[in-house]
C-alpha cells in the first residue's frame, strides 16, 4: 500500500535548469540540476525507496517560487508529514525549502487537480539596484508610469489567444487560450528592511501580478517585457489589445529576464 503526499516548496531558481528534470550534459555541456531531481534524490533518501515527484507545473531556468505543489507517494508507512519536511530540507540545497506536507487522498494530482495559479513579475526602482532583491527583481532606472501599465494589462482579462506571448521555440500545442481571472499592476513599498528610509530615497517595487487557469511557456515574462515598454512610454497601452487580436510574437517586447518572475500560488479545492 502505498501513501500520497502533497508539498509546498520554495526555492530560488538562478542555479538551477528550471523545475524539470533535463537530460544530462557531457563534460563540454554541463547540465546544471533540475529542481524536482533534487527533491526526488531528497525524497529517496528520506524514504529508502526511489520517489517520483510530479509538480503542478514547470517554471523556467531562474525563476523563483513561493507556492509551487508537488506530490509523491511512498511505501513507508512510518514517516509523519513533520518527518518528510524536515528530512527534505537535510538533504536539500539551501536554495530549496519544503514549506508544508500534508497526506492527501488518492484523486489528488498536482498538475490536474489545480484550480488556478498566480504569478508575479517584479521591476526594482530606484537611484541603484539594491542588492538583496537582485536574485528577484529586474531593476529598471527609469521611473515607470504604473497608471499606463495598469491600463494595458487591463486588456488581458477573461479568455483570450495568448499565442504571440508564448516563447518562440514552444512545443506545438492543441490550442493557446488561455483565461486571465486577475490581472493588475501595482507599486509597492520595498518588501526588506521597513525601519529604514528606502522609500523615502526613492527605491519601490513594481509588481506585476496574473491569476489564471493556466499559462504558456514564457508568457508571464513576454507580458512583463511589453509592459516594460508602455510604463517607459514607448508603447501606447492600447496595443497591449492589439497583440492579442493580431497574435503577432513580433509586436511583443523583449522576454522579461526570468529572475523577476515568481510563482506565488497554486489554489485547490483540497490542499
Amino acid at each position: 500500500m502505498t501513501i500520497k503526499y502533497a508539498f509546498r516548496v520554495a526555492y530560488l531558481g538562478k542555479n538551477f535548469c528550471g523545475w524539470q528534470r533535463q537530460s544530462k550534459g557531457g563534460p563540454e555541456s554541463p547540465i546544471l540540476p533540475a529542481i524536482q531531481e533534487l527533491l526526488e534524490d531528497a525524497l529517496s533518501r528520506v524514504t529508502d525507496e526511489k520517489i517520483t515527484v510530479i509538480g503542478s507545473g514547470r517554471t523556467d531556468a531562474g525563476v523563483n517560487s513561493v507556492g509551487q505543489v508537488a506530490h509523491f507517494r511512498t511505501q513507508n508507512q512510518k514517516l509523519t508529514t513533520d518527518n518528510l519536511k524536515r528530512g527534505m530540507n537535510t538533504f536539500l540545497p539551501p536554495e530549496i525549502r519544503v514549506m508544508r506536507v500534508d497526506r492527501v487522498s488518492e484523486d489528488f494530482h498536482a498538475q490536474r487537480s489545480a484550480m488556478k495559479k498566480q504569478y508575479s513579475y517584479y521591476f526594482q526602482q530606484g537611484p541603484g539596484p539594491l542588492p538583496h532583491l537582485m536574485d528577484t527583481t529586474w531593476w529598471i532606472y527609469k521611473n515607470l508610469d504604473v497608471a499606463k501599465m495598469q491600463e494595458a494589462i487591463s486588456h488581458l482579462r477573461g479568455e483570450h489567444d495568448f499565442k504571440a506571448f508564448q516563447a518562440a521555440d514552444a512545443n506545438p500545442l492543441k490550442s493557446t487560450v488561455r483565461s486571465i481571472l486577475e490581472a493588475e499592476v501595482t507599486q509597492e513599498m520595498m518588501p526588506v528592511f521597513p525601519g529604514a528610509d528606502l522609500n523615502e530615497e526613492g527605491y519601490s517595487v513594481i509588481r506585476v501580478r496574473l491569476v489564471g487557469t493556466g499559462f504558456l511557456k514564457q508568457m508571464v515574462r513576454g507580458i512583463a517585457g511589453t509592459l516594460l515598454k508602455v510604463g517607459e512610454g514607448r508603447r501606447n497601452p492600447q496595443e497591449m489589445q492589439d497583440i492579442l487580436i493580431k497574435k503577432d510574437r513580433s509586436l511583443v517586447g523583449t522576454t522579461a529576464p526570468p529572475k523577476g518572475l515568481t510563482l506565488e500560488r497554486v489554489w485547490y479545492s483540497i490542499f
